[in-house]
């Protein structure tokens, strides 16, 4: 009965070990994939503003461009305010 305790013993051991191993690894996968999806997220936003926003399609948005999309952020940031409010 002493061979077939340590035996469960030990093979209980080596899987809890793996188990320390493999854990991080799997979590890095997931936060990688998760990384991957964020920065697509935001290039897309981006393309989108530059879209709506570069007036003389220079590829950057130059400081009036950029003060006309800071000012729609805003009028949406007070609708969105003035929505709750009335909630």
């Amino acid at each position: 009965m002493k061979k077939l305790t340590a035996k469960i013993t030990l093979l209980a051991s080596v899987m809890a070990v793996a188990g320390f191993f493999t854990a991080p690894a799997l979590r890095a996968q997931t936060d990688d994939a998760a990384a991957k999806t964020k920065a697509e997220k935001k290039a897309k936003r981006e393309a989108e503003i530059l879209a709506k926003y570069d007036k003389n399609h220079n590829g950057v948005l130059d400081p009036d461009e950029k003060a006309a999309y800071e000012a729609d952020q805003a009028k949406a940031k007070a609708e969105k305010k003035e929505k709750k409010k009335e909630s």
